[in-house]
Protein backbone atom coordinates (compact mmCIF):
# COMPACT_ATOMS: atom_id res chain seq x y z
CA UNK A 1 0.00 0.00 0.00
CA UNK A 2 1.26 3.46 -0.90
CA UNK A 3 2.45 5.50 2.08
CA UNK A 4 0.24 8.46 2.99
CA UNK A 5 1.62 11.81 1.88
CA UNK A 6 2.79 14.46 4.34
CA UNK A 7 0.58 17.42 5.18
CA UNK A 8 1.06 20.95 3.85
CA UNK A 9 1.98 22.11 7.34
CA UNK A 10 4.69 19.46 7.61
CA UNK A 11 6.18 20.51 4.27
CA UNK A 12 6.16 24.20 5.22
CA UNK A 13 7.69 23.42 8.59
CA UNK A 14 10.49 21.40 6.96
CA UNK A 15 11.13 24.11 4.37
CA UNK A 16 11.30 26.82 7.04
CA UNK A 17 13.65 24.77 9.20
CA UNK A 18 15.89 23.91 6.24
CA UNK A 19 16.34 27.56 5.25
CA UNK A 20 16.88 28.47 8.91
CA UNK A 21 19.54 25.77 9.24
CA UNK A 22 21.58 27.17 6.37
CA UNK A 23 22.37 30.20 8.51
CA UNK A 24 22.67 28.27 11.78
CA UNK A 25 25.02 25.64 10.32
CA UNK A 26 27.26 28.24 8.71
CA UNK A 27 27.50 30.03 12.05
CA UNK A 28 28.62 26.80 13.74
CA UNK A 29 31.67 26.77 11.48
CA UNK A 30 32.34 30.47 10.98
CA UNK A 31 32.06 31.83 14.51
CA UNK A 32 34.48 29.38 16.21
CA UNK A 33 36.90 29.92 13.31
CA UNK A 34 36.76 33.68 13.88
CA UNK A 35 37.51 33.26 17.59
CA UNK A 36 40.32 30.79 16.88
CA UNK A 37 41.84 33.12 14.29
CA UNK A 38 41.75 36.14 16.60
CA UNK A 39 42.87 34.46 19.83
CA UNK A 40 44.72 31.25 18.75
CA UNK A 41 43.18 29.74 21.89
CA UNK A 42 41.53 26.32 21.78
CA UNK A 43 40.02 26.96 25.21
CA UNK A 44 38.34 30.24 24.19
CA UNK A 45 37.14 28.65 20.97
CA UNK A 46 35.57 25.83 22.96
CA UNK A 47 34.03 28.39 25.31
CA UNK A 48 32.56 30.29 22.38
CA UNK A 49 31.17 27.11 20.89
CA UNK A 50 29.65 26.28 24.26
CA UNK A 51 27.56 29.46 24.02
CA UNK A 52 25.44 27.72 21.39
CA UNK A 53 24.25 25.20 23.99
CA UNK A 54 24.26 27.34 27.14
CA UNK A 55 20.59 28.45 26.74
CA UNK A 56 19.62 24.78 27.00
CA UNK A 57 20.32 24.99 30.74
CA UNK A 58 16.86 26.56 31.10
CA UNK A 59 15.21 24.61 28.29
CA UNK A 60 13.06 22.56 30.68
CA UNK A 61 11.49 25.82 31.91
CA UNK A 62 11.01 27.10 28.38
CA UNK A 63 9.21 23.88 27.44
CA UNK A 64 6.89 24.18 30.43
CA UNK A 65 5.89 27.77 29.70
CA UNK A 66 5.48 27.11 25.98
CA UNK A 67 2.99 24.40 26.93
CA UNK A 68 0.88 27.03 28.71
CA UNK A 69 1.18 29.74 26.05
CA UNK A 70 -1.19 30.16 23.13
CA UNK A 71 -0.26 31.52 19.70
CA UNK A 72 2.80 29.31 19.31
CA UNK A 73 2.97 30.25 15.63
CA UNK A 74 3.35 33.93 16.54
CA UNK A 75 6.15 33.03 18.96
CA UNK A 76 7.88 30.85 16.35
CA UNK A 77 7.74 33.50 13.64
CA UNK A 78 8.83 36.19 16.09
CA UNK A 79 11.93 34.42 17.42
CA UNK A 80 13.04 33.53 13.88
CA UNK A 81 12.81 37.20 12.92
CA UNK A 82 14.78 38.11 16.05
CA UNK A 83 17.64 35.89 14.84
CA UNK A 84 17.90 37.97 11.69
CA UNK A 85 18.09 41.16 13.79
CA UNK A 86 20.80 39.69 16.04
CA UNK A 87 22.92 38.78 13.02
CA UNK A 88 22.40 42.29 11.65
CA UNK A 89 23.75 43.70 14.92
CA UNK A 90 26.85 41.47 14.79
CA UNK A 91 27.41 42.46 11.16
CA UNK A 92 27.34 46.15 12.07
CA UNK A 93 29.93 45.51 14.80
CA UNK A 94 32.16 43.70 12.29
CA UNK A 95 32.04 46.70 9.98
CA UNK A 96 33.86 48.70 12.67
CA UNK A 97 36.91 46.41 12.38
CA UNK A 98 37.53 46.34 16.14
CA UNK A 99 38.60 42.77 17.05
CA UNK A 100 37.73 43.09 20.72
CA UNK A 101 34.16 44.19 20.02
CA UNK A 102 33.89 41.52 17.34
CA UNK A 103 34.63 38.86 19.96
CA UNK A 104 32.19 40.36 22.45
CA UNK A 105 29.43 40.59 19.83
CA UNK A 106 29.97 36.96 18.78
CA UNK A 107 29.80 35.65 22.35
CA UNK A 108 26.70 37.68 23.26
CA UNK A 109 25.03 37.34 19.87
CA UNK A 110 25.64 33.60 19.69
CA UNK A 111 24.05 33.11 23.10
CA UNK A 112 20.99 35.16 22.16
CA UNK A 113 20.62 33.43 18.80
CA UNK A 114 20.88 30.00 20.39
CA UNK A 115 18.23 30.90 22.95
CA UNK A 116 15.76 31.69 20.16
CA UNK A 117 16.83 28.47 18.38
CA UNK A 118 15.87 26.49 21.48
CA UNK A 119 12.38 27.98 21.41
CA UNK A 120 12.03 27.20 17.70
CA UNK A 121 13.30 23.67 18.22
CA UNK A 122 10.71 22.94 20.89
CA UNK A 123 7.80 24.38 18.93
CA UNK A 124 9.03 22.56 15.83
CA UNK A 125 9.06 19.24 17.70
CA UNK A 126 5.55 19.91 19.00
CA UNK A 127 4.36 20.67 15.46
CA UNK A 128 6.00 17.55 14.05
CA UNK A 129 3.99 15.48 16.51
CA UNK A 130 0.83 17.26 15.29
CA UNK A 131 1.65 17.28 11.57
CA UNK A 132 2.49 13.55 11.27
CA UNK A 133 0.48 10.40 11.87
CA UNK A 134 2.08 7.85 14.19
CA UNK A 135 2.92 5.50 11.33
CA UNK A 136 4.81 8.36 9.65
CA UNK A 137 7.23 9.03 12.53
CA UNK A 138 10.19 6.97 11.33
CA UNK A 139 9.89 7.93 7.66
CA UNK A 140 9.12 11.57 8.50
CA UNK A 141 12.04 11.88 10.90
CA UNK A 142 14.30 10.20 8.34
CA UNK A 143 13.15 12.69 5.70
CA UNK A 144 13.68 15.62 8.07
CA UNK A 145 17.18 14.46 8.97
CA UNK A 146 17.96 13.82 5.30
CA UNK A 147 16.97 17.38 4.38
CA UNK A 148 18.90 18.79 7.35
CA UNK A 149 22.02 16.89 6.35
CA UNK A 150 21.75 18.18 2.78
CA UNK A 151 21.38 21.70 4.13
CA UNK A 152 24.36 21.31 6.46
CA UNK A 153 26.42 19.88 3.58
CA UNK A 154 25.71 22.94 1.46
CA UNK A 155 26.25 25.24 4.45
CA UNK A 156 29.66 23.77 5.24
CA UNK A 157 30.79 24.19 1.63
CA UNK A 158 29.65 27.81 1.74
CA UNK A 159 31.32 28.36 5.13
CA UNK A 160 34.62 27.06 3.75
CA UNK A 161 34.26 29.38 0.78
CA UNK A 162 33.68 32.42 2.99
CA UNK A 163 36.63 31.50 5.21
CA UNK A 164 38.75 31.62 2.06
CA UNK A 165 37.36 34.85 0.57
CA UNK A 166 36.33 36.78 3.69
CA UNK A 167 33.99 35.89 6.53
CA UNK A 168 32.52 39.40 6.68
CA UNK A 169 30.90 38.75 3.31
CA UNK A 170 28.85 35.88 4.80
CA UNK A 171 26.72 38.05 7.08
CA UNK A 172 24.19 39.28 4.46
CA UNK A 173 23.53 35.64 3.50
CA UNK A 174 23.10 34.59 7.16
CA UNK A 175 20.60 37.39 7.71
CA UNK A 176 18.73 36.54 4.50
CA UNK A 177 18.39 32.89 5.54
CA UNK A 178 16.63 33.79 8.78
CA UNK A 179 14.43 36.35 7.00
CA UNK A 180 13.23 33.83 4.40
CA UNK A 181 12.63 31.23 7.14
CA UNK A 182 10.45 33.78 8.95
CA UNK A 183 8.30 34.24 5.86
CA UNK A 184 7.89 30.50 5.24
CA UNK A 185 6.89 29.80 8.84
CA UNK A 186 4.26 32.54 8.69
CA UNK A 187 2.29 30.38 6.21
CA UNK A 188 1.99 27.43 8.61
CA UNK A 189 -1.54 26.89 9.85
CA UNK A 190 -1.56 24.69 12.97
CA UNK A 191 -4.79 23.73 14.67
CA UNK A 192 -6.61 26.71 16.12
CA UNK A 193 -6.27 27.32 19.83
CA UNK A 194 -10.00 26.75 20.17
CA UNK A 195 -9.79 23.32 18.54
CA UNK A 196 -6.86 22.36 20.72
CA UNK A 197 -8.71 23.37 23.85
CA UNK A 198 -11.62 21.14 22.88
CA UNK A 199 -9.36 18.13 22.30
CA UNK A 200 -6.72 18.51 24.98
CA UNK A 201 -6.82 18.66 28.73
CA UNK A 202 -5.63 21.66 30.65
CA UNK A 203 -1.81 21.96 30.75
CA UNK A 204 -0.34 19.73 33.42
CA UNK A 205 1.87 21.11 36.17
CA UNK A 206 5.63 21.53 35.95
CA UNK A 207 6.14 18.76 38.50
CA UNK A 208 3.89 16.38 36.55
CA UNK A 209 5.94 16.93 33.40
CA UNK A 210 9.26 16.19 35.11
CA UNK A 211 7.73 13.20 36.90
CA UNK A 212 6.43 11.79 33.61
CA UNK A 213 9.92 11.80 32.11
CA UNK A 214 11.42 10.05 35.13
CA UNK A 215 8.72 7.39 35.37
CA UNK A 216 8.84 6.60 31.65
CA UNK A 217 11.80 4.20 31.54
CA UNK A 218 12.25 4.50 27.77
CA UNK A 219 12.56 8.29 27.94
CA UNK A 220 14.78 8.06 31.01
CA UNK A 221 17.27 5.74 29.33
CA UNK A 222 17.20 7.70 26.09
CA UNK A 223 18.05 10.92 27.92
CA UNK A 224 20.84 9.37 30.00
CA UNK A 225 22.34 7.86 26.89
CA UNK A 226 22.05 11.16 25.01
CA UNK A 227 23.61 13.00 27.96
CA UNK A 228 26.76 10.91 27.48
CA UNK A 229 26.56 11.41 23.71
CA UNK A 230 26.38 15.16 24.24
CA UNK A 231 29.37 15.08 26.61
CA UNK A 232 31.35 13.07 24.06
CA UNK A 233 30.52 14.83 20.80
CA UNK A 234 29.19 18.25 21.83
CA UNK A 235 32.55 19.87 21.14
CA UNK A 236 33.60 17.61 18.26
CA UNK A 237 33.40 20.34 15.62
CA UNK A 238 35.73 22.50 17.70
CA UNK A 239 38.21 19.61 17.88
CA UNK A 240 38.09 19.20 14.09
CA UNK A 241 38.62 22.94 13.52
CA UNK A 242 41.61 22.93 15.87
CA UNK A 243 42.95 19.83 14.08
CA UNK A 244 42.79 21.65 10.75
CA UNK A 245 44.07 24.94 12.14
CA UNK A 246 47.24 23.56 13.73
CA UNK A 247 47.99 20.29 11.89
CA UNK A 248 46.93 21.23 8.40
CA UNK A 249 48.00 24.89 8.35
CA UNK A 250 44.50 26.27 8.75
CA UNK A 251 43.58 25.31 5.19
CA UNK A 252 39.97 26.24 4.30
CA UNK A 253 40.15 23.54 1.63
CA UNK A 254 41.02 20.78 4.12
CA UNK A 255 38.33 21.97 6.56
CA UNK A 256 35.72 22.01 3.80
CA UNK A 257 36.72 18.57 2.48
CA UNK A 258 36.51 16.99 5.93
CA UNK A 259 33.16 18.59 6.72
CA UNK A 260 31.70 17.76 3.32
CA UNK A 261 32.87 14.15 3.62
CA UNK A 262 31.14 13.91 6.98
CA UNK A 263 27.93 15.52 5.75
CA UNK A 264 27.69 13.22 2.72
CA UNK A 265 27.81 10.37 5.22
CA UNK A 266 25.09 12.13 7.19
CA UNK A 267 22.90 12.47 4.08
CA UNK A 268 23.24 8.76 3.30
CA UNK A 269 22.77 7.71 6.92
CA UNK A 270 19.63 9.78 7.45
CA UNK A 271 18.09 8.21 4.35
CA UNK A 272 19.04 4.67 5.41
CA UNK A 273 17.54 5.32 8.85
CA UNK A 274 14.00 5.01 7.46
CA UNK A 275 14.68 1.36 6.61
CA UNK A 276 15.91 0.24 10.04
CA UNK A 277 13.84 -2.58 11.48
CA UNK A 278 14.21 -5.04 14.31
CA UNK A 279 15.25 -4.54 17.92
CA UNK A 280 16.12 -0.83 18.34
CA UNK A 281 18.23 -1.53 21.44
CA UNK A 282 20.52 -3.84 19.51
CA UNK A 283 20.69 -1.42 16.57
CA UNK A 284 21.69 1.52 18.78
CA UNK A 285 24.17 -0.64 20.70
CA UNK A 286 26.00 -1.81 17.57
CA UNK A 287 26.06 1.68 16.05
CA UNK A 288 27.39 3.21 19.27
CA UNK A 289 30.18 0.63 19.57
CA UNK A 290 31.25 1.51 16.03
CA UNK A 291 32.05 5.09 17.13
CA UNK A 292 35.07 4.03 19.19
CA UNK A 293 37.48 2.86 16.43
CA UNK A 294 36.36 5.68 14.14
CA UNK A 295 37.16 8.38 16.72
CA UNK A 296 40.46 6.87 17.90
CA UNK A 297 41.72 6.55 14.32
CA UNK A 298 41.66 10.30 13.61
CA UNK A 299 44.74 11.41 15.65
CA UNK A 300 46.77 8.53 14.17
CA UNK A 301 45.95 9.38 10.57
CA UNK A 302 49.09 10.31 8.57
CA UNK A 303 47.07 12.57 6.27
CA UNK A 304 43.69 14.27 6.15
CA UNK A 305 42.92 12.09 3.11
CA UNK A 306 42.41 9.10 5.39
CA UNK A 307 40.15 11.06 7.73
CA UNK A 308 37.64 11.72 4.93
CA UNK A 309 36.21 8.16 4.73
CA UNK A 310 36.43 7.90 8.52
CA UNK A 311 34.35 11.05 9.00
CA UNK A 312 31.93 9.79 6.33
CA UNK A 313 31.35 6.56 8.26
CA UNK A 314 31.12 8.39 11.60
CA UNK A 315 28.33 10.67 10.38
CA UNK A 316 26.58 7.88 8.48
CA UNK A 317 26.45 5.84 11.69
CA UNK A 318 25.34 8.76 13.84
CA UNK A 319 22.46 9.67 11.54
CA UNK A 320 21.07 6.14 11.41
CA UNK A 321 21.37 6.18 15.19
CA UNK A 322 19.64 9.57 15.29
CA UNK A 323 16.63 8.41 13.26
CA UNK A 324 16.13 5.41 15.55
CA UNK A 325 16.55 7.58 18.66
CA UNK A 326 14.07 10.22 17.48
CA UNK A 327 11.50 7.60 16.46
CA UNK A 328 11.69 6.06 19.94
CA UNK A 329 11.42 9.54 21.47
CA UNK A 330 8.27 10.39 19.47
CA UNK A 331 6.62 7.04 20.13
CA UNK A 332 7.24 7.35 23.88
CA UNK A 333 5.95 10.94 24.22
CA UNK A 334 2.26 11.96 24.08
CA UNK A 335 1.57 15.23 22.26
CA UNK A 336 0.34 17.07 25.36
CA UNK A 337 3.68 16.34 27.05
CA UNK A 338 5.80 16.99 23.94
CA UNK A 339 6.95 20.54 24.69
CA UNK A 340 7.86 19.84 28.30
CA UNK A 341 9.56 16.52 27.54
CA UNK A 342 11.46 18.19 24.71
CA UNK A 343 12.61 20.90 27.10
CA UNK A 344 13.73 18.39 29.72
CA UNK A 345 15.54 16.46 26.98
CA UNK A 346 17.37 19.60 25.83
CA UNK A 347 18.49 20.49 29.33
CA UNK A 348 19.55 17.11 30.61
CA UNK A 349 20.83 15.46 27.45
CA UNK A 350 21.89 18.31 25.14
CA UNK A 351 23.03 21.02 27.55
CA UNK A 352 26.10 18.91 28.54
CA UNK A 353 27.50 19.87 25.13
CA UNK A 354 28.48 23.11 26.88
CA UNK A 355 30.68 21.11 29.24
CA UNK A 356 31.99 19.06 26.32
CA UNK A 357 33.12 22.10 24.33
CA UNK A 358 34.87 23.67 27.31
CA UNK A 359 36.49 20.43 28.51
CA UNK A 360 37.68 19.36 25.06
CA UNK A 361 39.02 22.85 24.43
CA UNK A 362 40.87 22.74 27.77
CA UNK A 363 42.27 19.24 27.05
CA UNK A 364 43.65 20.48 23.74
CA UNK A 365 45.02 23.66 25.31
CA UNK A 366 46.67 22.11 28.37
CA UNK A 367 47.30 18.44 27.46
CA UNK A 368 47.19 17.56 23.76
CA UNK A 369 44.90 17.37 20.77
CA UNK A 370 45.20 13.56 20.69
CA UNK A 371 43.81 13.24 24.20
CA UNK A 372 40.63 15.04 23.16
CA UNK A 373 39.84 12.11 20.86
CA UNK A 374 40.69 9.57 23.57
CA UNK A 375 38.34 11.32 26.00
CA UNK A 376 35.53 11.11 23.45
CA UNK A 377 36.08 7.36 23.03
CA UNK A 378 36.01 6.80 26.80
CA UNK A 379 32.62 8.54 27.06
CA UNK A 380 31.27 6.35 24.26
CA UNK A 381 31.98 3.31 26.44
CA UNK A 382 29.62 4.82 29.02
CA UNK A 383 26.89 5.05 26.37
CA UNK A 384 27.25 1.35 25.61
CA UNK A 385 26.77 0.49 29.28
CA UNK A 386 23.53 2.51 29.43
CA UNK A 387 22.19 0.83 26.30
CA UNK A 388 23.06 -2.58 27.73
CA UNK A 389 20.88 -1.83 30.77
CA UNK A 390 17.99 -0.25 28.81
CA UNK A 391 16.06 -3.42 28.01
CA UNK A 392 12.75 -1.53 27.72
CA UNK A 393 14.01 0.18 24.55
CA UNK A 394 14.15 -3.22 22.86
CA UNK A 395 10.38 -3.68 23.36
CA UNK A 396 9.43 -0.75 21.09
CA UNK A 397 8.12 -1.76 17.66
CA UNK A 398 9.96 0.14 14.91
CA UNK A 399 7.78 -1.27 12.14
CA UNK A 400 5.66 1.20 10.17
CA UNK A 401 2.53 0.40 8.23
CA UNK A 402 2.75 1.56 4.62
Amino acid sequence: MKRKGYSRNFKLSRAGESINNISSSMMLVLFPWIVLSITNSSFLTGLEFAMSDLPLSASFLVGYYLTKLKRKKTIEVGVTAVRALILLFIFVVFLTGDKFYELISIFIGYFATSWTEDISSQIGGYWEKEFMDEDQYQSGISLSNFLNMLVILVSYVMAGLFIAIGIDLAFPLLILGYAVSTILRSFIKPKSEEAQEEQEEQPHSFKEGISYVWKNKILRYLMIRNLLTSLAFGGFLVVIEVLVKFRYAGSPFVLTVLLVGAMIGGVVGSKLGSNVKGNPRKVIGVLTAAYIPMVIFIPFSPSYIFIIPDSFLLMLTSQIDGVVFSTLFFKATPKDYMLQVHGVHNTFSLFPAVVSSVILGAIIQFISLDWAFYAIAILVVGQILVIWKAKEIGDVNMEEQN
